[in-house]
C-alpha cells in the first residue's frame, strides 16, 4: 500500500519501526527472560538496522543503554555505520578549529603506539581512543537538516530513558530481595550510568526552562525521575556532573530571564531531595559515601593521581596509550603504605591524557576543549529568541551535558565515553545547522 506525502509516493511499512518496536523489548527479555538473549537480540537487531535501513545511526544512538561488555552492540553498529558512509564517500564533516585539533589528538595517540611498552594494551586503546572521538566527527557532519537532528535526538533519549527504567527496576528487585548494591542497569560502571542518565534529565530541565508553557508539568515529571534514577547510582561524580549542568541552566536562565522558572524549579527538587535522598541513601546503606573522602579516595583514587604526577615528571611526552594501569600501580606501591588501595586507573581524564600522550598531547585537548567551549559561549550571545526556541533549547541542553562532563572529569576518567563524544557531535551538528538556516 501506498500512501501520499507532499506529492512524492513513500512506503506506508517503515521497517526502522518494526526493528524500534522489537529493539524496545530487549532490556526486558534481558531482565526477565533471558540475558544472554538480549545481546543476541541486540546484536541482530543491529545488523538488521545497518543492512535494511539507511538510518542506522539510530540504533547506535538507541543502544547506548546495552555497554556492559566490550564491543557492544553499539559499537558493532557505529562501526557499521562509518563503513557505509566510507564505502559511498561521504565523510564530510563539520569544519571548526576544535574537530581539527581533534583529529591531530587521535593521530598522536596512533603515533604514540610505537615507543609504548605494552604494544598490544597500546594498539587497543589507541583505536579505542580513535572510535570513541570518531563519533564526535560522525554526528557533527551526520546532522544535516532539522528532521535527521529530531530524530537523533529522540533516539538519544530513548536510550537514557531506558537506562533509568531499567535502572530503577533492578534497585528495587535487589530492595525486594533483600540485597543491597549499587545498580548500574546495563552498563559496567554506575558512575557512567548515572552520567548517561544526567544528560537526559539536563534535556529536561532546558524544555523546562526555555520550553511552552504547555509543557512545564510533563517535563518536571521527566526531570524529577530522571533526577531519582541518577540519585539511585550512588554516584558522587554524576551528581557533580547533573548540579553543575543544572547551575549552568540555571545561569543561562537568570541571563535571558527565565529566573523564575528555574528557582520553582529548583526549590521543588530541594524540598524532595531534602526529604527523600537521605532515607534513600539509609535505606540502601549509601550514606557512606557521601560523608567527605572515604578510605578508598583518599588511599586510591588520591593515590592514583599522586602516581599520575610523578609519571609525569618522569615522562614529560607521555608514556603510549593505554599504559597508565601498566605503570601506575608501582608508583603508587613505591608512595603508599599497608592502607594503600590500589586502583590502577586514572581516575581522571585531564590527567591521563597529560600522563600517556604527554604535554603535547594535553596541550592539544586542552586547546580544543577550550576553543569548544569559547565557540558555544559566543555562539549563545549572539543567538537570541527570534532564531526560535528550537535551535536555542537544544543548544543549551548540549552545552550544559558537556560541561557537566568535564567537570566531573576531574574525579572520573572520561576519555572514552562514547555518550560524551556524541555530545560533542551534537554540538557541533546544531551549529552546522545554525549556520545552514543562516546562509539559505
Amino acid at each position: 500500500m501506498e500512501v501520499a506525502r507532499e506529492n512524492k509516493y513513500v512506503s506506508a511499512f517503515d521497517i526502522q519501526n518494526v526493528l524500534l518496536f522489537l529493539a524496545l523489548t530487549s532490556p526486558f527479555v534481558g531482565m526477565w527472560v533471558n540475558y544472554y538473549a538480549m545481546w543476541v537480540l541486540m546484536f541482530a537487531l543491529g545488523l538488521m538496522w545497518i543492512i535494511l535501513t539507511k538510518k542506522e545511526a539510530n540504533a547506535g544512538l538507541f543502544f547506548l543503554w546495552g555497554l556492559e561488555f566490550e564491543p557492544a552492540p553499539v559499537d558493532f553498529v557505529f562501526a557499521g555505520s562509518w563503513f557505509k558512509r566510507i564505502i559511498s564517500g561521504d565523510v564530510k564533516w563539520f569544519s571548526h578549529p576544535t574537530l581539527h585539533l581533534l583529529l591531530v589528538y587521535a593521530l598522536l595517540n596512533l603515533l604514540q603506539i610505537f615507543y609504548s611498552t605494552s604494544i598490544s594494551r597500546a594498539v587497543f586503546f589507541a583505536f579505542v581512543t580513535v572510535y570513541t572521538i570518531s563519533l564526535a566527527f560522525y554526528f557533527s557532519g551526520y546532522i544535516r537538516n532539522f528532521e535527521i537532528w529530531n530524530e537523533v535526538k529522540r533516539f538519544y533519549l530513548m536510550a537514557v530513558l531506558i537506562s533509568a527504567v531499567v535502572l530503577v527496576l533492578m534497585i528495587l528487585f535487589l530492595f525486594i530481595q533483600g540485597r543491597l548494591g549499587r545498580p548500574a542497569g546495563f552498563f559496567k560502571d554506575p558512575n557512567v550510568a548515572g552520567a548517561f542518565i544526567a544528560s537526559g534529565a539536563l534535556y529536561a530541565m532546558s524544555r523546562i526552562l526555555f520550553g511552552k508553557g504547555e509543557e512545564i508539568f510533563k517535563f518536571t515529571i521527566l526531570f524529577l525521575f530522571l533526577f531519582l534514577s541518577v540519585v539511585l547510582t550512588f554516584s558522587r561524580g554524576a551528581l557533580l556532573n547533573l548540579v553543575s549542568g543544572i547551575l549552568f541552566l540555571g545561569l543561562i536562565s537568570i541571563i535571558t530571564r527565565r529566573s523564575k522558572r528555574f528557582f520553582i524549579i529548583l526549590g521543588i527538587t530541594l524540598l524532595i531531595g531534602i526529604v527523600s535522598i537521605p532515607v534513600v541513601l539509609e535505606v540502601f546503606r549509601q550514606s557512606f559515601r557521601f560523608r567527605g573522602a572515604q578510605w578508598y579516595d583518599i588511599y586510591g583514587r588520591a593515590m592514583a593521581w599522586r602516581a599520575g604526577v610523578e609519571l609525569f615528571k618522569s615522562y614529560p611526552l607521555g608514556i603510549g596509550p593505554g599504559q597508565f594501569e601498566h605503570y601506575s600501580l608501582d608508583y603508587q606501591k613505591s608512595m603508599g603504605g599497608w592502607m594503600l588501595r590500589l586502583t590502577p586507573s586514572a581516575h581522571n581524564f585531564y590527567l591521563r591524557v597529560l600522563t600517556e600522550n604527554g604535554f603535547i598531547g594535553f596541550l592539544i585537548v586542552a586547546f580544543a576543549l577550550v576553543y569548544m567551549i569559547f565557540t558555544s559561549f559566543k555562539f549563545l550571545i549572539k543567538l537570541n529568541k527570534s532564531e526560535g526556541f528550537f535551535i536555542f533549547s537544544d543548544f543549551v541542553w548540549i552545552l550544559s551535558s558537556i560541561l557537566g562532563i568535564l567537570i566531573q572529569s576531574f574525579v572520573i576518567d572520561t576519555l572514552h565515553w562514547r555518550h560524551f563524544w556524541i555530545l560533542v557531535g551534537f554540538l557541533f551538528g546544531v551549529l552546522n545547522l545554525y549556520e545552514v538556516k543562516n546562509k539559505g
